[in-house]
């Protein structure tokens, strides 16, 4: 018996980030970032539509490219000025604090986008004409994409480039929360994992204001309006690298303003935090109510049993400011108590016993207790960094949803690792390949963008990952053991 072939190949890119390179000051350095992302992007479609596949009846099996989330980086394009068209009614504090996360703003920021990243556009486009298509998966940097008026928008402004606009937006499909084949895959972005990232309510990220929907507050977006905005020499890229010493050394020598400045800024950031979350930290049975009938929606869309995805809904972190302690743990508050409550007990027992013998055996207890409570505490803080998690999630939606393959991005980090039964993988990113060094056709590649291909169903499952080389316009695979690059992979009519 024949096996039935799937109806696309998929070719995946998570965290492509059209727009992060829009801040001011606008400059030369922002145009080279944004070319040399549009000129990649360019390449790397037009690479794949040559690299054509079929079954084994002959028919041409096409495309779907799967953007995995924060493909639209409206976070991070910081713009808020334009000669030619710009945002009527700023408010006091957007001129302070850039734009709010209000529906009209999403819009603006999204044409800005387009109009700076147009080249990007309209390849997309023309690989949509070819015969494929494309699906918007949302991450937390396109949170932006659940307003129905940006997806849209979005649509038109892709659609626009070609001769039957019509035929491509029947081409273009957006997923909320997650992709799903059934016996095949299932890919979510993965921010509802990261309690710094993910949304009050990630089914629902938007609350209906006074005149216009709002995107929800989470813990990054709101620290990069009221903090990042605002004090521009602070670096959005990479900080998980960062150190304690290099944050105060950046502090006291490169932030460009002094530091009281700094802690006012950090101090309003978190002020506007807890006001702005306070709602969410109060659960009702209305809450339940419109979460249950959320989830039995999703359940119908995705074909998938209605207790299968509660249990899939179940497997979230709560975002930091859930709770006070859950706030308090991620501003450190509890660490900066447990030292206090050290010092305080040393000088007590230091002015109670003149004797050091005494002094040490009463001191040393409480020590233990507190070194005790310093550990537990850093058990029970909520993860800065959710890479080490993705892997058991995915091995858990796996064993719910009975897929092969689950697929994760958010964390930039590329993987093809076997959990369990399952196969987890993410692509990774393309957010730092404008900002790579360049090299020579010779030299090793060093350029940073990774995608992954899907070929086949379940029972012939062929998923790989690869490096995009904008230099030699070739993919070039990746083995899942080093990370290293395994071969060129530029055959004409295979991968």
């Amino acid at each position: 018996m024949t096996q039935k072939q799937p109806a696309s190949s998929l070719l995946i890119v998570s965290d492509l980030h059209l727009g992060s390179a829009l801040r001011p000051p606008m400059g030369y350095s922002n145009l080279k970032m944004i070319t040399r992302l549009d000129m990649a992007f360019e390449n790397f479609l037009e690479y794949h539509q040559k690299q054509q596949i079929f079954n084994e009846e002959g028919d041409l099996i096409p495309w779907t490219l799967i953007f995995n989330g924060d493909t639209i980086d409206f976070l991070h394009m910081g713009l808020s000025a334009n000669r030619r068209s710009p945002p009527t009614n700023l408010k006091e504090d957007e001129n302070r604090y850039g734009l709010s996360f209000v529906e009209r703003r999403s819009r603006w920021k999204l044409q800005e986008i387009a109009r700076y990243h147009r080249r990007a556009f309209r390849v997309l486009c023309a690989f949509l004409e070819a015969g494929n298509s494309c699906v918007f998966v949302i991450g937390n940097h396109d949170a932006d994409l659940w307003f129905e008026k940006v997806r849209h928008d979005l649509t038109s402004l892709i659609a626009r480039y070609a001769k039957d606009p019509k035929s491509i937006k029947r081409k273009i499909h957006f997923a909320p929360w997650f992709y799903y084949e059934e016996g095949r895959v299932y890919i979510e972005h993965g921010h509802r994992f990261d309690p710094y990232a993910t949304f009050p309510d990630p089914l629902s990220p938007v609350d209906k204001g006074e005149d216009q929907e709002s995107l929800q507050p989470t813990f990054a977006h709101w620290g990069l309006r009221y903090f990042s905005n605002p004090v521009p020499t602070f670096p959005i890229h990479n900080l998980e690298d960062w150190s304690a010493v290099e944050f105060v050394r950046w502090a006291f020598k490169r932030a460009g303003m002094s530091v009281f400045s700094l802690i006012s800024f950090y101090g309003y950031f978190i002020w506007r935090y807890v006001q702005d979350t306070a709602y969410a930290r109060k659960y009702t049975k209305e809450n339940l109510k419109k979460r249950s009938r959320k989830l039995s929606k999703f359940a119908k869309k995705s074909n998938i049993a209605y207790d299968d995805i509660k249990e899939i809904d179940a497997l979230n972190l709560p975002h930091v400011g859930a709770s006070w302690f859950r706030l308090a743990q991620a501003l450190y508050v509890d660490k900066m108590i447990v030292v206090l409550i050290g010092l305080i007990c040393f000088f007590i027992c230091w002015s109670v016993f003149d004797n050091p013998f005494y002094l040490i055996i009463t001191i040393s207890p409480i020590v233990v207790l507190l070194n005790w409570v310093w550990l537990y505490l850093s058990k029970i803080r909520p993860p800065q960094d959710c890479d080490p998690l993705l892997g058991e999630k995915a091995q858990q939606i796996g064993d719910i949803t009975h897929v092969p393959l689950v697929v994760f991005g958010h964390t930039h980090h590329a993987t093809l690792q076997k959990e369990g039964d399952v196969n987890f993988l993410n692509p990774g990113t393309w957010e730092n390949l404008p900002r790579t060094e360049d090299h020579q056709s010779d030299e090793t590649c060093n350029c940073g963008a990774t995608f992954a291909v899907v070929k086949g169903d379940a029972s012939q499952m062929d998923v790989n990952l690869y490096k995009w080389c904008p230099h030699r316009k070739v993919a070039l695979k990746i083995t899942p053991e080093t990370g290293e690059v395994l071969k060129n992979m530029n055959v004409q009519g295979k991968h």
